[in-house]
């Protein structure tokens, strides 16, 4: 299903554009988290819970997207936000977890990462299947920020 009718090219620079964004983030991030650390636990989650209550924001902008320039938005602004949210994630778990059993943790970290990255596709691909695309993204948008709440409530 072509809802966009985007070329191969505007979509590979997108993914291009998500993550190189991403990437150069995550390099910058570690300099607002530790001006964050100096201030205590509540500024400290301040990145994690912003950037998981903003997570909902790249299907958002998908699903609203009616040609390249959305998209495009939609890929720069998913990079910021996956790349904060990533590292205020480890930094979370580190400081929460004994150093004896990080190893471990972190395995767990990213099986259920994983695990969720595939649930997600597969389901995604349900509902998109069946309510369409657009109603697609904006659950999964809904779900995403809903996520984030937990994260501020609970996190």
């Amino acid at each position: 299903m072509r809802t966009l009718n985007l070329t191969d090219g505007v979509i590979s620079l997108g993914t291009a554009l998500f993550n190189l964004i991403m990437m150069l983030v995550s390099m910058t991030v570690g300099r607002l988290t530790v001006r964050f650390d100096n201030h205590g636990d509540l500024y400290r989650r301040r990145l994690t819970v912003t950037s998981g209550l903003l997570f909902g924001l790249y299907p958002l902008l998908m699903g609203l997207a009616r040609d390249a320039w959305l998209y495009w938005a939609a890929s720069a602004a998913g990079g910021i936000v996956w790349a904060a949210l990533n590292v205020g994630m480890i930094n979370r778990l580190m400081e929460r977890i004994p150093e004896d059993d990080r190893p471990a943790q972190m395995a767990i970290h990213n099986r259920v990462l994983n695990l969720g990255i595939l649930a997600g596709s597969l389901i995604g691909s349900l509902i998109g299947d069946s309510l369409g695309l657009r109603a697609a993204m904006y659950i999964g948008a809904g779900l995403r920020t809903l996520s984030g709440v937990l994260l501020w409530l609970w996190g």
